[in-house]
């Protein structure tokens, strides 16, 4: 077989067998895409380690992040494993080394930013926007789930008695997370409306106005329209309000374990990404106020 044969291949196996999320597909697709049309063009062997080298540096050339590379790199990793997997030999591509990355801290909203955010939902005209809209913000800020999360959430999703919602995450892991009076108040008025919306067929928690279940990019184009039209210039995201929700939790007290389980983080580490930003909050609160700083 050629490389779009094998590319192919090791797409449906990325899908049927390891389970990966249709983002991580699409960005896997794109950069074996990238990799075919890059080989064609110079008249390459995609299967060569040399090539792909020359192709690494042509990104770099290129001054793409340092995460965008090692994304790229690390699809042609899981290629090369795939490919000694299904033919045998030495795993191609092993030897590609990552940029060091800068760890950023992450993008958060302060509680009264989310406030803003919410005042701008809620003076919607369109009921059923603002309920829905509401809800999508609380649940995101009171959950602190991702975003593919809350777009994977049913009806049956969300227990109003026990006041949990049941996700499925990465990798298929399901986890229930607790979710506050304030969260649970707008899920119940948002219910009420939905049902004029869906059709009884649909079992999709969230939905758009034309009865389907919302996208990650519908929910994020809510959260950019309310924020371009509450003022608020922060880059808000969906993730930001997850960010928000770790931080906030951390800087009240809470242990880094239960917010690991919170969030459904693999790794402590991950979830110890949030004290550094505490860390940064406190550092910009002595600077303000300390009177021999």
């Amino acid at each position: 077989m050629g490389f779009l044969e094998d590319r192919q291949s090791f797409l449906r196996y990325c899908q049927i067998e390891r389970q990966l999320s249709p983002h991580t597909k699409r960005s896997y697709e794109q950069t074996l895409d990238q990799y075919a049309a890059y080989c064609q063009s110079m008249h390459q062997d995609p299967y060569d380690a040399e090539t792909a080298r020359r192709y690494l540096y042509v990104l770099y050339e290129k001054q793409l992040a340092s995460s965008t590379v090692s994304q790229k790199i690390s699809c042609l990793k899981q290629f090369g494993k795939y490919m000694a997997r299904e033919h045998g030999g030495e795993p191609l591509f092993h030897d590609l080394t990552s940029p060091k990355r800068r760890q950023a801290l992450p993008t958060f909203a302060v509680p009264t930013e989310v406030e803003q955010l919410l005042e701008v939902a809620s003076m919607q005209d369109d009921l059923f926007l603002r309920m829905r809209d509401v809800a999508i913000l609380e649940v995101l800020y009171g959950t602190g789930i991702r975003v593919a999360e809350l777009c994977g959430m049913n009806l049956s999703s969300f227990d109003d008695v026990l006041s949990f919602v049941h996700v499925t995450g990465k990798g298929k892991k399901e986890r229930y997370v607790p979710i506050g009076t304030y969260a649970s108040n707008a899920l119940k008025n948002y219910i009420e409306v939905r049902e004029d919306v869906g059709s009884k067929a649909e079992n999709a928690l969230f939905l758009s106005q034309k009865g389907n279940r919302m996208t990650t990019d519908q929910i994020r184009y809510v959260l950019k329209r309310l924020r371009k039209e509450g003022g608020v210039h922060k880059p808000l995201t969906p993730h930001s309000l997850r960010h928000s929700f770790a931080t906030d939790l951390l800087e009240r007290g809470a242990d880094l374990r239960a917010v690991q389980e919170l969030l459904g983080h693999e790794s402590l580490s991950t979830t110890g990404r949030y004290t550094h930003v505490s860390t940064e909050r406190l550092r910009s609160i002595y600077q303000a106020t300390h009177p021999r700083k």
